[in-house]
């Protein structure tokens, strides 16, 4: 599962290109081993704690676009 992230979409976001988190913490939350986190370009002052770990078969993949 691919989850996008852009720091001005809206609050009620779901990850998807169309309606994009506003946080990476919002992804780390539901991301599970084999997803990747896209975060487009923007200003993202937060610490992230990913709920999930990957595994080395199936990482989780954290990258910017």
């Amino acid at each position: 599962m691919q989850y996008y992230v852009i720091a001005s979409a809206g609050s009620e976001g779901n990850g998807s290109l169309q309606s994009p988190f506003r946080t990476i913490q919002q992804a780390a939350d539901i991301a599970l081993p084999g997803d990747e986190v896209i975060v487009l370009p923007g200003i993202y002052r937060e610490n992230v704690n990913p709920k999930h770990s990957g595994t080395p078969e199936a990482p989780i993949v954290y990258r910017s676009s």
